[in-house]
């Protein structure tokens, strides 16, 4: 009897976790218009997970144990504790404004797990409902949603030249360094009309790798290599239209 409480208490925790969780990406694909590169670069961080499964599931259970030290734990209270844990996590150095907004945002979502967990009934078909947003989004993950459209690219020892009529995602450049070397390049990037777009640098594994900015206008970036291996210069436009894109790189 006990085990089968501790189960349903685990599974009511994991309902108001995914109905918070699924309002937030509904809100965040819409915010997007719908863009689905947008919406995949959120759903595939591992932060919003373990913010609101990991930070959000322990929360619910440290609140449980604090009512036992509370007389007559009454919802009222149960909704003072889950709003304060929902600002708890934006309790670091940072600027007021920002903790301000920042933490009555996950103030709003502590509030929807709440909800979802004493709200939607384990014991009801329907409630279960609630994981079909999250396994369609981890469903997503392992997939590319860069769009291109008249597509052209030209390639030189130093430099790429690309036009396109259309593009919403990332490309990737790749150069190659030997140890020692001190690689500097430049983008530029002009399109008709389009949200926005951007530059990053990515190591062989995909992620994210330094680059320093040469020159106060953040036009010309360097990247040092302590091994021989390969970084992509990668370019990004959300929505972009009859577009241009130049990329020069030299030791």
């Amino acid at each position: 009897m006990k085990m089968n409480l501790i189960l349903k208490n685990i599974l009511e925790k994991l309902v108001g976790a995914s109905f918070s969780i699924s309002v937030f990406f509904i809100i965040m694909f819409i915010s997007t218009g719908f863009n689905l590169f947008e919406f995949h670069e959120l759903i595939a961080s591992p932060w919003i997970w373990a913010v609101i499964f990991g930070y959000g599931l322990i929360s619910s259970f440290l609140i449980d144990w604090i009512g036992m030290f509370i007389p007559r734990f009454t919802i009222t209270k149960q909704i003072g504790l889950y709003i304060l844990f929902g600002y708890l996590i934006f309790l670091v150095p940072l600027s007021l404004p920002f903790l301000l907004i920042g933490g009555t945002i996950g103030a709003f979502f502590s509030l929807l797990f709440l909800f979802g967990k004493q709200k939607l009934k384990v014991t009801k078909w329907y409630s279960w409902i609630v994981f079909v947003v999250p396994l369609l989004c981890m469903v997503m993950i392992p997939f590319d949603y860069t769009s291109k459209q008249g597509w052209d690219e030209t390639w030189g020892d130093n430099f790429a030249e690309i036009e396109y009529e259309y593009f919403n995602g990332e490309h990737l450049i790749p150069i190659h360094g030997k140890p020692g070397d001190k690689i500097y390049f430049e983008v530029e990037h002009h399109f008709s009309f389009g949200n926005s777009y951007g530059m990053s640098l990515y190591d062989k594994n995909s992620e994210r790798t330094g680059m320093t900015p040469v020159n106060d206008d953040h036009d010309v970036f360097s990247t040092h290599f302590e091994e021989e291996t390969v970084r992509f210069i990668v370019v990004r436009a959300i929505d972009g239209h009859d577009g241009e894109i130049r990329v020069n790189w030299w030791r």
